[in-house]
């Protein structure tokens, strides 16, 4: 997901709606290991998430995309 799609810094600019939108996108693309992209993780190696911090993100991101009732 690049910055073009998801610029954290705005994060809170966002409505709850694209908030879901963006988290869901964003863990559908941790989930197909598509994350950090391609050549990201070509020219900064040191930047490929642990699986650990990929699972924070995955959690954080399923708890924003979860149905509240």
């Amino acid at each position: 997901m690049s910055k073009s799609k998801l610029n954290i810094t705005e994060w809170t600019n966002y409505s709850p709606e694209k908030q879901k939108e963006k988290a869901a996108k964003m863990y559908s693309e941790i989930n197909k290991g598509a994350m950090p992209p391609k050549a990201a993780r070509e020219k900064r190696p040191e930047s490929i998430p642990t699986k650990d911090q990929l699972e924070i993100i995955k959690k954080w991101s399923e708890s924003l995309t979860a149905d509240k009732k």
